[in-house]
């Protein structure tokens, strides 16, 4: 199991950086060629440094990044939801930015993954299913408009693959074998001292 555990854990981490390279790579792409120039960069730098030092954090400190996480995964699948809701994001102004910032938390916590994986796959579940609202709502104002088509948008393609990582990262911990001493509450049990007669 614990083997199981460890294969799981590393192929959702794998996959996550994978999609965070080819995705940031995209991302970045399309804001040097619209709108280019200096914006593009200090666009594109509001994210990615944003990203790494998250990815960096969670490497190096899993729990006090949990906490962390934790607090910008709620914030920014609150803000999703709100937007498919009331649409406050000018979209066509400043970009998918919601979408973009789901993105990186989701490679932020692909790395947390690597060491709380039970943590960073719910809070990839919550992340996404906060996307395919923004999807679901799309689909409700063109009518019931396909849904692979409302899926190649910017919410669909990071909800789609964040979510079946966090489910990797879940069965990971699943497959993870219980510490003895363990309480069910998840307290630290010591070992108890052997009775002197």
């Amino acid at each position: 199991m614990a083997t199981t555990a460890k294969v799981l854990r590393n192929l959702a981490f794998g996959l996550m950086m994978l999609f965070g390279v080819l995705g940031g790579a995209f991302v970045i792409g399309e804001t040097f060629m619209d709108p280019g120039g200096v914006s593009a960069a200090v666009r594109s730098a509001a994210w990615v440094v944003p990203t790494i030092a998250f990815a960096a954090f969670a490497l190096w400190r899993p729990r006090a990044a949990t906490r962390v996480l934790t607090l910008v995964a709620v914030l920014l699948a609150s803000l999703a939801v709100l937007d498919a809701v009331f649409d406050i994001v000018p979209v066509d102004e400043l970009g998918p930015v919601l979408s973009i910032g789901a993105f990186g938390a989701a490679v932020a916590l692909g790395c947390l993954g690597l060491h709380r994986p039970a943590p960073a796959g719910w809070l990839m579940l919550l992340l996404g299913a906060a996307n395919l609202a923004g999807v679901f709502a799309k689909m409700w104002e063109a009518d019931g408009a396909p849904l692979r088509a409302a899926l190649g948008g910017s919410s669909g393609a990071v909800a789609v693959p964040v979510i079946a990582v966090g489910v990797l990262f879940l069965l990971a911990a699943a497959a993870e074998p219980r510490r003895e001493g363990v309480r069910a509450a998840g307290g630290s049990q010591r070992p108890r001292a052997p009775a002197v007669h």
